[in-house]
C-alpha cells in the first residue's frame, strides 16, 4: 500500500527560512539573467527579445536546480514531475516577462530597469506556486 506524507516535504522547512533562501537564490540568479543580458543586448548587440529570452533560459536551469536543493528541500521528490511543473510555471512567467521588458522599455524605462521590475512584480507570486505547487510532497 503507498502512504502519502501528510505534510509536503517542500513545506517542512519553516517558510521564512524558505523565503530567504529564495531570495539568496532569486538574487543569484538575476545577477545571473542580467549579466546575460547585459552581454547580449549591449556588447553583442542582440535585438532585445533575443536576449531576454536567451538570458531568462540561461538562469532559468539554474535557479531550478538551487531552488530545488536549496529554497524547498525538493530534492527528495520527483524531478521530472517538479521539472514539469517549473517549466509550466516558468513559461508563464517568460511570457510575463518578456511583455513587461518590452512595454517598459517601449515606454522610455531602461531595458535593465525594466527587467528589474519584471522579476519584482513576479517573484512572490514565483515564491508561493514554488513552496505550494512545484515542489511539493511525493508519494513514498
Amino acid at each position: 500500500m503507498t502512504e502519502v506524507r501528510s505534510r509536503p516535504a517542500a513545506n517542512r522547512m519553516p517558510v521564512t527560512r524558505s523565503a530567504v533562501i529564495y531570495v539568496a537564490v532569486g538574487l543569484t540568479s538575476y545577477a545571473v539573467d542580467a549579466g546575460v543580458l547585459v552581454l547580449l543586448h549591449r556588447v553583442l548587440d542582440v535585438g532585445l527579445a533575443a536576449a531576454t529570452t536567451a538570458a531568462f533560459a540561461t538562469a532559468f536551469v539554474a535557479n531550478f536546480a538551487l531552488n530545488r536543493r536549496f529554497s524547498f528541500a525538493g530534492g527528495h521528490g520527483r524531478l521530472g514531475a517538479q521539472f514539469g511543473r517549473y517549466l509550466l510555471l516558468g513559461t508563464i512567467s517568460y511570457a510575463l516577462t518578456l511583455a513587461l521588458v518590452l512595454g517598459l522599455a517601449w515606454l522610455g524605462l531602461h531595458f535593465l530597469l525594466a527587467k528589474t521590475t519584471a522579476v519584482g512584480c513576479s517573484a512572490g507570486v514565483n515564491f508561493l506556486l514554488c513552496r505550494s505547487w512545484v515542489f511539493r510532497g511525493v508519494r513514498v
